[in-house]
Formats: C-alpha cells, structure tokens, sequence
C-alpha cells in the first residue's frame, strides 16, 4: 500500500518506519523545522531505542522515502497519515486545506494527533466542502487512529499494540486500515472500532486515567510514611486485588515527558472552553506538579532547612529510562529548587545530558559529569530520579569512598532499604516508611 506520513517526529518517525518494514511504500514528510537532508542523513529529532536502525535500514530497501513537498505525498498516498505534535495544529490545517484544493482521487485521511475531540470530523467537512466546491467526485474520509506510543517503547508499541482505536463513519475506510495494520493483529484482534469523537477522547481519557491513578499512588505513599509504613508492602496488596493490578502502581518523584501531562491539560482546557469543570484533573496535575520536589523537600529536612553550599549528586535526568527527553522531567524542576536554595548539583545521565544543557536556563551551580560514579565525587547526599538500570547495582564501597556523607535520596525507590542500610547508606525513598 503506498502511504504518506506528514510529521516526522517520534510518532511519524515510528509509524513510517514500521509500516514500511512490512512491506508498505512509505514517504514521510515533515511538517514542522526537522529537515529532509538530516532524516535522509539518519540524524533525527528524537533518540528512540532502534530507530534510526529501522529507518535506515528500510531506506537501504527502497520502501521508505524523504521529501519535503507536500504535494508528492499527497501524489503518491492512498493512506494519508497526519502525525504532527499536538502543538502544530496550524500545519495540520495547513495540510487540509492542500488536499481540499489538490486531491483528485479517493484517499483516507488518518489524523494521528492529539487534537481537541471533533478534530476529525471538522476535517473531514472541510475536505467534502472544498470537493464540492472543485465539483471533483471522489470520496475523502477522515479517520481517528490516536496513538498510544511511549517513549523508550515506542516501537514495540505499535508493532505489538495492546489496542488500535479506529474512528470513522465509513466502514471502506475502516476496512482499508484493517488491511493496512494487519501485520500488527495477527495474535488476536486488537481494532476498536468507535466513533470519531469517541476515538479522539479515550487518548485523552486513557491519559487522564493514568496521571490519576499515579497521582493517587503518589499520595497514598507520601501519607504511608506518617505511620511508619513501606508503601511497598501495601502495593504488593493493592495490586494482588484483580480489579487493581499493578500496572502504574509504583510511587515516585511524579510523571514527565512532553506528552502526558500535557494531554490531561488539554483535556482539562476543551472542557472548560464547553463550560464544563474538571477539578479532579486538575488536581491531579497540581499534584504532580508537588511531587517533583518530594526529594527536595526530604532533602530540606535531612539537612535541617538549610541547603546552602550542600552539594548533591543527581542519577537521571530524562523524564524516563531509554529515552533523552527531559521536557517536563522532574529531575528539572528538582534541580531548580535546590539551587535556588543554595545548593550545588553534579549530575549524570546516560543519554539526556546534551537535552538538559540545552534545556537548563537556571543557575551556573549544575555541573554535568560525564559517568555516574563522578557525580558522587564530595557530595553530601545522591539524589535519583530516573532508574536507568544501570543504577540498580552499583559499587556500593567506591560510592561510600567518592560521597561525603552515604545518604541516598531515591525517587523511583530502586533499592531495598534493609540491602542499603546494611551497606551503612542512610536511605530514604518515596512511601519507604522512613519519615523524616
């Protein structure tokens, strides 16, 4: 099938590469500042665990190609796919309003994008308005297909999804994308099949679903602490209970990323547009927002409410493990309370150290190391906040030797705290029933 990918980012970037890997003529263009000559070149925006391997390996196969005029996409597609950020709205508009004044054959439009709910169906009436307009004959439908990819993940996520949430009215256009993505609901069938409208909100729905259910488990933990409880224990019942799980059920030092949280305020946004209120969501999101400096505030105490001249090592930076991205990352907005307290940061990370020096616009107090063990180099105290695997097992005797003092501050709770405590650490996680 030949398809045009508009957007080059992470999720255009992994939807045209594994597309094309199943044997699909893909053309991917971009739609915002990324370049042609870079992508061609294997120089992309985002870092995303074997990417570039995939995209260059189908461009080496002549299945996928780069082109920066938008009209060759449209030119070649059937399927059209529009995959910008939900920032770039104004391009995606763009886009429409070229296939209205351009098509001449029958296409499927697929938005990707996390746009407010009705995007699709106002883009699929602008398109049948300016074909009516053109008197071309030919049918245009828009589908919903919102994506589900995680950074780290995302890959996996849309070769061996756990669902495909498809929106449409037309059911050729349903049957033509459940042949399009069927190498990916081989095992069982994992198409939902809804609604535009309905396709649109559970991205927003499942988004704020989760930012609850972390938020809650946070507050739950942060309280375990005032009866001397380790929330670890309590988690071990909480997930054991069949409706529960123990999918996001770990407490830590609050959820990141350029997406997430930024989903559940656009939903919270649309609905206060409607004049409707959302003061659960909200909450949810101030919440987080004071979970960030958790460690900080643990931290304050430990060193009696005065952090001037404290040095402090941090391990992670990215908002997660396998990915560089340190937009919205707790590790940022922790590093800015403690050196607006005084304090000094040495910190590592395994891929995210050139997005925070591009990102950081705080105090000259933040060196950056170039290994782990350096940013424990006279510290008072080591501060986690991503749990790259390579922090679960270090050489607990080369860090008691590098550290001024052996005390850890882990918020993503990697160790166990009887383990560390007999590696003489003073150790304080997120719910480990040590309040100080």
């Amino acid at each position: 099938m030949k398809v045009a990918v508009y957007g080059c980012e992470l999720t255009g970037l992994v939807t045209a590469g594994a597309l094309a890997q199943v044997g699909n003529q893909v053309m991917a263009l971009p739609v915002g500042f990324v370049k042609v000559e870079d992508l061609k070149a294997g120089v992309l925006p985002r870092e995303e665990p074997g990417l570039d391997n995939m995209l260059a390996q189908q461009q080496a196969e002549g299945r996928l190609s780069f082109e920066a005029d938008w009209e060759k996409g449209l030119a070649h597609a059937e399927v059209l796919i529009v995959a910008t950020p939900s920032w770039r709205m104004d391009r995606a508009e763009a886009l429409i309003e070229l296939i209205g004044n351009k098509v001449r054959k029958d296409l499927v439009v697929v938005n990707q994008s996390t746009f407010p709910v009705g995007t699709a169906d106002r883009f699929e009436a602008k398109l049948k308005l300016a074909l009516a307009e053109r008197g071309e004959v030919c049918n245009v439908a828009v589908v919903a297909m919102p994506d589900f990819l995680s950074e780290g993940s995302a890959i996996n996520n849309f070769m061996r999804p756990d669902r495909i949430v498809l929106g449409s009215s037309s059911d050729s256009s349903i049957r033509l994308m459940r042949d399009l993505l069927r190498p990916f609901n081989r095992v069982t069938d994992q198409i939902k099949v809804m609604t535009t409208r309905a396709a649109e909100y559970t991205k927003y729905a499942v988004n704020a679903l989760l930012a609850t259910r972390i938020s809650l488990v946070n507050e739950l933990a942060n309280n375990a602490e005032h009866f001397n409880i380790d929330f670890e224990e309590v988690r071990q019942g909480l997930g054991s209970d069949h409706r529960i799980g123990f999918n996001y059920l770990y407490p830590g030092c609050g959820f990141g990323g350029p997406s997430f949280a930024a989903d559940v305020r656009s939903l919270v946004a649309n609905l206060q547009s409607m004049g409707y209120d959302a003061d659960l969501l909200k909450t949810v999101l101030s919440n987080n927002e004071t979970q960030k400096e958790v460690l900080f505030r643990k931290a304050w105490r430990f060193f009696n409410n005065d952090l001037r001249g404290i040095k402090i090592g941090v391990w992670g930076l990215s908002f997660k493990p396998n990915t560089a991205t340190v937009e919205n990352a707790p590790s940022v907005k922790a590093i800015e309370a403690f050196c607006a307290q005084g304090a000094h940061i040495k910190a590592y990370d395994p891929k995210a150290m050139t997005d925070f020096a591009m990102h950081w616009q705080g105090a000259e107090q933040v060196e950056l190391v170039d290994n782990m063990y350096a940013a424990l180099d006279s510290v008072d105290a080591l501060v986690i906040m991503t749990e790259w695997k390579r922090f679960w097992s270090p050489d607990y005797a080369q860090m008691k030797q590098l550290m001024n003092q052996p005390v850890i501050f882990d918020g993503r709770n990697i160790y166990d705290p009887e383990m560390i405590a007999s590696q003489g650490f003073r150790y304080f996680g997120v719910g480990r029933g040590e309040e100080i």
